[in-house]
């Protein structure tokens, strides 16, 4: 879904346009700054398949397209990251015990899905999931795999801990189009508070270093950006991690928390502005049954992208075929709940929305969407 968002004048003097169209998936993550000329350059490099692809994933997003075989991939090779971040399924405690383990996808899994995807023209693939994916030490050949099997936009994220410039150099000739480095912070206090085990000097300078071996050698892709998860503890430092990353990368994602898990109360994470509060208690049609599967390391496959999506599995890729998984009754149902949005007919989906509001009586979440319903039907009077 495109939608317009009026800037901040601290955005505004960083090169950002007052009325910026920015893409967004279920209004979680924004993406600031040069999304639309990043479309335009992707488009330039990959050409009509691009823009094909990204015609139908608007359609999607409208819930005007029911595709045959899901345009997105995310396939976990592991579960396994270096840091211990609050917000994550791994540094949280109880989410740890619940959805963790140390299960790897083996490479045949890894091909049978990449091969099923090139007979239906998937388009694009994030080859990660919950984990620090520079961790597989042959991750670029995973990249490179499905690059020669039609994928034609390739994304990832990284803590660029483990980012040197021989790792640089490998992801830059390995066929991924789209990468992003999680920071959540302007600040090294913040940052080291958040980012639990990594050194922020070393961060910074290892994504500085990247961009400069990317300019060296005449890279067009990949389109590079820094991630921001929007909480209470960092919401301050927005302003001038906006300002700082400008004028250096191509794009700033700025996400918002997600709960790690659902039994417990993560209020104190939820940033005092969040529009996606605002957002989803006024309505809410997830996209993602829509757009997406999500392919865990122990080959359960999903509907979305939050930590807890194990609740919902569709089945397991050992049993089943992902186009059998995307037509099946349960998925298509799951399609049809969010196109009319009625996400309180699936209790894991109205379980995702409270938690992510922070409300957790039941009473309270009924009367705050009514009151946040009946003044927005006031609105548009």
């Amino acid at each position: 879904m495109c939608i317009i968002i009026n800037m901040k004048e601290s955005e505004r003097k960083a090169g950002f346009m007052e009325d910026k169209i920015v893409y967004s998936t279920d209004n979680k993550v924004k993406l600031y700054s040069s999304e639309e000329d990043i479309m335009k350059k992707l488009e330039g490099v990959i050409g009509p398949k691009f823009v094909e692809y990204r015609r139908k994933w608007e359609l999607t997003n409208k819930f005007e397209l029911e595709t045959e075989f899901p345009l997105y991939l995310q396939l976990e090779l592991h579960q396994i990251c270096n840091l211990k971040c609050p917000m994550c399924a791994i540094g949280d405690p109880e989410a740890n015990s619940k959805y963790i383990d140390d299960t790897h996808m083996d490479w045949e899994t890894y091909k049978k899905i990449i091969l099923e995807a090139e007979k239906y023209g998937c388009p694009s693939l994030n080859p990660q999931g919950t984990n620090e994916p520079l961790l597989v030490p042959n991750f670029e050949d995973y990249i490179k795999f499905a690059s020669q099997h039609g994928f034609i936009d390739i994304m990832m994220n990284s803590n660029a801990t483990l980012l040197t410039e021989e790792r640089s150099r490998k992801l830059l000739d390995s066929g991924v189009t789209r990468i992003s480095f999680s920071l959540d912070a302007h600040s090294k206090e913040t940052f080291e508070k958040i980012r639990i085990g990594a050194d922020f000097d070393n961060v910074i300078k290892n994504i500085e270093r990247f961009m400069e071996i990317k300019k060296e050698g005449g890279y067009e892709l990949p389109v590079v950006g820094v991630s921001f998860c929007k909480m209470k503890v960092n919401e301050d430092e927005l302003d001038d991690f906006i300002n700082r990353w400008s004028e250096k990368v191509d794009f700033i994602k700025v996400q918002n928390f997600i709960p790690p898990e659902l039994a417990h109360d993560y209020s104190q994470f939820i940033p005092t502005d969040s529009e996606y509060v605002q957002d989803i208690l006024s309505g809410f049609n997830c996209q993602q049954p829509w757009q997406r599967v999500y392919v865990h390391n122990s080959g359960e496959v999903c509907p979305c992208c939050t930590f807890f999506n194990e609740e919902l599995s569709l089945g397991n890729i050992s049993e089943n075929t992902i186009h059998e998984l995307w037509n099946s009754d349960k998925m298509k149902s799951l399609r049809n709940i969010h196109k009319k949005g009625n996400y309180d007919e699936n209790p894991w989906c109205k379980s995702c929305v409270k938690g992510t509001c922070g409300i957790m009586d039941e009473k309270e979440f009924i009367e705050i969407r009514n009151s946040t319903m009946n003044r927005q039907k006031t609105l548009q009077k």
